[in-house]
């Protein structure tokens, strides 16, 4: 799972990252995040998901499937502008994934949804989050090198990261 973040687009209105309201969701918000996710370019899909994909069926078993204390979803207004979750990788490692709507990104909101969902990881316990990331999002990885220690390693273009939030 990755997290993503993109430039704006030149000439997208001008948006206020104050607000955007970060909240825990309702089974009922799964038509806002799928249609946050209709409004994602496909090159947004392809660093969050590593592969081409709509997302709709990930977003329907999480919704389904999860408990939604590990979920959290960014708001203006009525529209549902982000996404980000953590759960339980292949491997039993906790991995975050986060989503952030193409006109949105690079504000912070991503940055909001992470470490509110980290705070509810480490008071649970959790000593270390993992994150993948595509080789060409090195940005995201200096991102989060602020949230706490890092260990990465990078095997086939992608960093695979796992982050300290135990301290």
């Amino acid at each position: 799972m990755t997290t993503v973040m993109m430039v704006q687009a030149t000439g997208t209105p001008h948006r206020l990252v104050s607000e955007v309201a970060v909240l825990r969701p309702t089974a009922s918000n799964l038509e806002a995040v799928l249609a946050m996710l209709a409004r994602c370019s496909r090159a947004t899909r392809f660093h969050r998901f590593h592969g081409f994909t709509d997302g709709v069926a990930y977003y329907g078993a999480l919704f389904r499937d999860r408990p939604v204390d590990h979920m959290l979803l960014a708001w203006h207004g009525s529209t549902c502008v982000g996404v980000a979750n953590l759960g339980v990788g292949a491997t039993g490692d906790i991995d975050l994934a986060v989503l952030v709507e193409d006109a949105w990104q690079r504000r912070g909101i991503g940055s909001r949804l992470t470490a509110s969902l980290l705070v509810s990881a480490r008071a649970t316990g959790v000593p270390t989050v993992h994150v993948d990331v595509l080789g060409d999002d090195l940005f995201i990885v200096q991102t989060l090198r602020r949230i706490g220690p890092l260990t990465v390693s990078i095997e086939f273009g992608i960093y695979s990261i796992d982050i300290d939030i135990s301290r």
